[in-house]
């Protein structure tokens, strides 16, 4: 029988995903510790609507390879 979510704050269900520590902390210095979900959220929106994936931002400090 499915929960009742009617008390619930959130009306959507949670998924857990893996990710190391340090990759986390550095997705969060770059969207913000609150926005991480958000952006995973629009990412995954984005996926199935079969848009185009947005591009990486270039790491800070090191030159853009050629291509």
């Amino acid at each position: 029988m499915p929960k009742d979510r009617s008390q619930d704050r959130h009306q959507t269900d949670r998924h857990a995903i893996s990710v190391s520590g340090r990759l986390w902390q550095q997705f969060g210095d770059l969207v913000g510790p609150r926005q991480r979900s958000a952006v995973i959220r629009d990412l995954i929106r984005r996926y199935v609507a079969g848009e185009p994936m947005p591009q990486r931002p270039e790491p800070r400090g090191r030159p853009k390879k050629p291509g």
